[in-house]
């Protein structure tokens, strides 16, 4: 009976292994991260939406303060919906709507009226180096901390850590970050939801706080709007 009992303990132990919060290789992370981003590719097809949550502050500066949703729907032949609400300091808050059907796109601002133009493909923007402020230590850490749940739907959980120390070329001070990043990955790879939070000292203390959600939805439709005469 007591080795039964040792067999079965010790079996147990196997299944609650994998599922223990560990320590992981920067390479084996960038790769759940890479293939994690393939939405488009692998929700061929299909219609979803994708949710982007950002808030940004600096401590004690009220009217610096900003916040914004936006939210994109995408269809199966490449239409997409997007509308965005800002809000900055104690200004009202601001809506803009866009939507791209086949070759056209369309635009407004708050409840006005809808304009119509030729899509034409986006140019590459400058990549911002942020060689203003050279990075002078900076240290990550990656971790699988196991199952969690996302609308219902279990997942696995992974989040990375990273402290920088950067200084400012121009007056020789120094800003400390550290940021914490989560992850959400459903069971075929993609990454469903992600958490970033940033808190930055310097001169100043600032917060940054970036969340991308992404759902399948069948019911998204898209209609072309009524553009005025």
């Amino acid at each position: 009976m007591k080795i039964l009992f040792c067999l079965v303990l010790a079996l147990c132990s196997v299944v609650i292994v994998p599922a223990q919060e560990r320590v992981m290789e920067k390479a084996e992370f960038d790769k759940i991260l890479a293939e994690g981003q393939t939405h488009r590719l692998k929700w061929a097809g299909e219609k979803f939406r994708m949710t982007v949550t950002t808030s940004a502050k600096t401590i004690g500066q009220p009217q610096t303060a900003y916040s914004s949703k936006m939210i994109i729907e995408f269809g199966p032949s490449m239409e997409t919906r997007t509308v965005n609400t800002s809000v900055f300091g104690q200004n009202p808050a601001k809506k803009f709507e866009s939507m791209r059907l086949g070759n056209w796109v369309y635009r407004r601002s708050e409840d006005g009226p809808w304009t119509r133009k030729e899509y034409a493909e986006p140019t590459a923007g400058k990549e911002n180096q942020d060689t203003d402020y050279p990075v002078l230590s900076s240290k990550a850490e990656y971790r699988y901390l196991g199952e969690g749940k996302f609308m219902d739907k279990r997942v696995q959980m992974f989040v990375t850590t990273d402290r920088q120390t950067r200084i400012d070329q121009k007056t020789g001070d120094t800003r400390e970050t550290e940021s914490k990043t989560t992850y959400w990955v459903d069971e075929t790879g993609l990454i469903v939801k992600s958490d970033f939070i940033a808190n930055s000292r310097g001169k100043v203390t600032s917060q940054t706080s970036v969340i991308f959600e992404y759902q399948l939805d069948p019911s998204i439709t898209f209609t072309a709007p009524e553009i005025a005469p």
